[in-house]
């Protein structure tokens, strides 16, 4: 098991428990998620090294693996899913004013995202760490994806943006993937990052049962402040934030039917309502935002 007796963004050694929380998808096992009382940074500790860490994905309800409609929930997110396609290429033309372009979208999944590029006539690679999803892409997409392994294969400067689509938080050194980041991509190059926020109305009304703590499987949990301190390090600018407006609905749902209540979909979307209604007011208190970063030179 990894822990963390320092912060793992600033190095303080000043350190909380904020929840103790529950992995409601495979174990039941319980996973401290702690908040550095320096720079605010929260992180889970006391999680599975990296070859252990696969165990804690092999469910049919890891969706964005599994690729599963079964149940409600996921009949939902499927379409919602189709929907944000076209509303990511819309935010990619605008934010990096391109037309085209070739992009390289880290932690692809099953390929939806990669493969909806391509059909708009992007140029678009993936990588996906999961030998089960980039299956799944090859037999039911058609799509091939790249192992983590052939990350170094990519010439210096040769993207114009790199997403990461809620990945960042799994990975086990972020830091290495902000230096790749930096490496690959062109003079001003964007970098898109979208992670939950654990600021937002959903996840101070949840507590230890917020969805988007998903522990183990979540090791980082960012805050506006906390993500522009690590791009920061690697010579990242901040361009703009946006709104993942559907987000909240999904991990109120999803929160509400970790906590049985009745009706966790009708109460989930109530409570999604009310975050994004607040996060229109707020965008710092939106359940997950999309960060625009420039390459700064």
């Amino acid at each position: 098991m990894i822990s963390h007796n320092k912060c793992p963004l600033c190095g303080a050694g000043s350190i909380d428990v904020l929840h103790e929380c529950t992995d409601f998808l495979v174990s039941g096992k319980k996973f401290p998620v702690c908040i550095c009382t320096s720079c605010t940074f929260v992180f889970s500790t006391n999680y599975p090294d990296e070859q252990e860490s696969a165990a804690y994905y092999q469910s049919e309800e890891y969706i964005s693996h599994s690729d599963t409609g079964v149940g409600l929930m996921n009949k939902v997110y499927h379409i919602a899913r189709k929907f944000m396609l076209s509303t990511k290429l819309r935010m990619l033309r605008k934010a990096s004013g391109l037309k085209t372009a070739d992009v390289l979208d880290i932690g692809s999944g099953t390929g939806y995202f990669p493969m909806y590029l391509k059909k708009k006539g992007w140029e678009c690679k993936g990588i996906e760490i999961s030998r089960e999803a980039r299956e799944f892409a090859q037999s039911n997409n058609d799509l091939f994806l790249l192992a983590p392994e052939n990350i170094n294969d990519f010439k210096t400067g040769s993207m114009d943006i790199i997403t990461m689509w809620h990945t960042l938080e799994h990975f086990y050194n972020p830091r290495e993937y902000l230096d790749f980041a930096y490496r690959i991509l062109k003079k001003e190059g964007l970098l898109v990052i979208a992670v939950p926020n654990h600021l937002s109305y959903d996840a101070v009304k949840y507590k230890d049962s917020w969805a988007a703590w998903d522990v183990p499987r979540h090791l980082w949990h960012f805050n506006p402040d906390t993500i522009q301190i690590l791009a920061n390090e690697y010579h990242f600018k901040l361009q703009q934030k946006k709104r993942l407006p559907l987000d909240a609905f999904y991990v109120s749902a999803m929160s509400e039917k970790y906590k049985k209540s009745f009706f966790p979909l009708f109460k989930g979307m109530i409570t999604g309502l009310i975050s994004l209604c607040i996060s229109i007011f707020n965008i710092n208190k939106t359940s997950s935002l999309i960060y625009f970063f420039r390459k700064d030179q």
